[in-house]
């Protein structure tokens, strides 16, 4: 089956807005590699509770929380195609038990005897949960939580103990609610959807031809996605390579999410969801700055569940972080409504997004330009430079309800390849 695509819709695209599809197409969590992640918490979560296992009966349930839950899943590592996947075990226990015993318990679980199925695995016992590391470089984070007595519905205690730190101590958490109120705010857009396929045909040089559709390979497809929910994949993506040669925490993806929800209406342009998000988190560290304090941001769907609790660590982190965002927005203000020099393209792509996915989309954005040049459909300079600001982006309409999908919430960056 085929399909025409509207070279009129092409010409008319922001090439910024393009670009930085082009890019989000890169980083996202393919299919193939969503099933083994699935595969991979199913058969962890059989394991923990089987049977001569310290766990076993005592598993309630277990279900993928973080980004896989949100469809905000993206690559860690581009080129290694290696992402990360969180997953809550409810654990039948009281929410007074020792959280060093409870994290013990769990790490034997996992780790099991000699020739068991993951005794052979890299596998870390961390403050909060287990991590299992597969030899292709993905991890599993399996966090165990004990579900509250008549509290709110599914509130839970995450167990905390660091040794080096001597901290030990119960937490008030609700990741599934987060999840139910996020993926019940969060719209995508048909005029998304229809530049994004429009822009992938058009960067795989198929445009002037009689395109066979295929189904994207990931869980959920892009083009099924809110712009505001690939805006906050590109700015965890963006936040990964600032962080990659630094020490201490990165923001929480859960922060970023959650912050996204009240960065004002969703826009169809992916530059102005990028440019929301980033300023409305700027502001609020502002706020926080003139009163000194830290920023404080708590789970929207569970007050109690705070998402900020190990970063910022202190008032110079925020301040890190908000210099990152001013310089995101600063450059994106910059190439949006201008001609742009190639090179200087290039160089800011990299530096924003990394060499993988910005060389790509790079790539991607000059074929499609050849493209449109074919069909004498294209605006160039006599310096052979691209115009840059072709149509305005315009505010939703026809919104409808995303599928759902995939994985990390935060931590750290540790590995400094792309």
């Amino acid at each position: 089956m085929g399909i025409l695509i509207n070279l009129d819709l092409a010409a008319t695209i922001d090439p910024l807005d393009g670009i930085l599809i082009d890019i989000a197409r890169r980083i996202q969590v393919p299919k193939t590699k969503h099933e083994e992640a699935v595969d991979h918490y199913l058969r962890l979560c059989a394991h923990v509770d089987r049977k001569g296992s310290p766990l076993e009966g005592k598993v309630r349930e277990c279900y993928p929380s973080g980004s896989f839950s949100i469809a905000a899943a993206i690559y860690s590592h581009v080129r290694s195609m290696q992402h990360d996947v969180d997953v809550v075990v409810e654990v039948d226990f009281p929410i007074w038990t020792d959280p060093a015993w409870m994290l013990d318990q769990l790490y034997k679980a996992v780790k099991g005897d000699p020739g068991s199925r993951y005794y052979d695995f890299k596998v870390t016992r961390n403050s909060r949960c287990v991590t299992v590391t597969y030899p292709d470089g993905v991890t599993v984070d399996l966090m165990p939580v004990a579900r509250i007595p008549g509290g709110p519905e599914r509130s839970g205690m995450l167990f905390h103990h660091n040794a080096k730190r001597d901290e030990k101590f119960t937490k008030e958490v609700n990741p599934k609610a987060f999840t139910l109120h996020f993926n019940a705010r969060i719209k995508s857009s048909d005029i998304f959807a229809s530049r994004y396929r429009t822009r992938r045909l058009l960067a795989d040089g198929l445009l002037d031809t009689r395109a066979e559709t295929q189904p994207m390979p990931d869980h959920v497809p892009i083009e099924e996605k809110s712009p505001r929910l690939v805006a906050i994949q590109l700015l965890k993506r963006f936040r990964d390579i600032q962080f990659r040669k630094r020490d201490g925490r990165c923001p929480p993806s859960v922060v970023i999410a959650a912050m996204a929800l009240d960065a004002g209406q969703m826009s169809d342009s992916l530059c102005e969801e990028l440019i929301a998000i980033a300023t409305h988190m700027q502001r609020e560290i502002d706020t926080a700055e003139r009163e000194h304090r830290r920023l404080v941001v708590a789970n929207p769907a569970h007050a109690a569940d705070i998402f900020t609790d190990r970063w910022p660590e202190d008032r110079g982190a925020q301040q890190l972080w908000k210099d990152d965002l001013v310089r995101l927005v600063r450059h994106l203000r910059a190439l949006r409504g201008r001609e742009w020099d190639p090179q200087q393209l290039k160089n800011i792509l990299r530096e924003l997004f990394g060499e993988a996915p910005a060389d790509r989309a790079f790539e991607d954005h000059y074929r499609g330009q050849s493209t449109l040049s074919k069909q004498n459909m294209l605006g160039i300079t006599r310096s052979g430079a691209v115009k840059s600001a072709l149509a305005a982006p315009a505010v939703s309409s026809g919104l409808i309800i995303p599928a759902r999908a995939n994985t990390d919430m935060g931590g750290f960056i540790e590995d400094p390849v792309d």
